[in-house]
């Protein structure tokens, strides 16, 4: 289950939900009906949002505004890794530490052209661990993941206009909370 979580939160983070996806969300009650339920306070806000109706054009904009960059030929998180490091470099050092991580653990299907160490790859990592290997997932939520997930996580909150992607960042926060607390 945590793994269709994750893909879940991959899919609204690489581009915004179309009027498709948005009325299917609504057809089959995707967070009326959330498969991980642990009845926490932030939970139910989070699914509360996510409930509402939702236009595309709102969340569209939210979508630019938080996710796209005034940087040149630069996405802003969830993409770049640098946006809370004090170099502002896109490929940093971490980057490539991360990558060393996925190959020694066999991981290749990453978004090659950003950052290993972003957030949409690192989700990904998240979910292939989850299947494959436990014993390194909890180390790399620890030493990795949760050393910016966290900071990250109340920047996307704060800044979303949407409730959309203001109840997202609050479903990733408890997920990623209940996940810390189990490992």
């Amino acid at each position: 289950m945590e793994y269709l979580a994750l893909n879940i939160f991959v899919s609204f983070l690489l581009s915004p939900p179309n009027d498709d996806v948005l009325e299917k969300i609504k057809k089959d009650n995707l967070f009326k009906e959330w498969f991980l339920e642990n009845d926490s306070p932030l939970q139910k806000e989070a699914l509360a949002l996510l409930c509402e109706n939702h236009l595309k054009l709102e969340i569209g904009s939210d979508f630019t505004a938080l996710f796209i960059s005034d940087i040149p030929f630069a996405k802003a998180p969830p993409y770049a890794s640098f946006y809370l490091s004090k170099d502002k470099e896109i490929y940093s050092n971490n980057s490539d530490l991360v990558k060393e991580i996925y190959s020694k653990n066999h991981f290749l299907n990453y978004i090659d052209n950003e950052p290993a160490d972003s957030l949409i790859n690192e989700l990904l990592f998240i979910s292939f661990l989850s299947k494959n290997n436990d014993k390194f997932l909890k180390d790399f939520l620890r030493y990795h993941f949760f050393t910016w997930f966290f900071a990250w996580n109340l920047e996307l909150i704060k800044g979303a206009n949407s409730h959309f992607y203001k109840g997202l960042g609050l479903l990733m926060k408890d997920f990623f909370e209940t996940l810390k607390k189990n490992n």
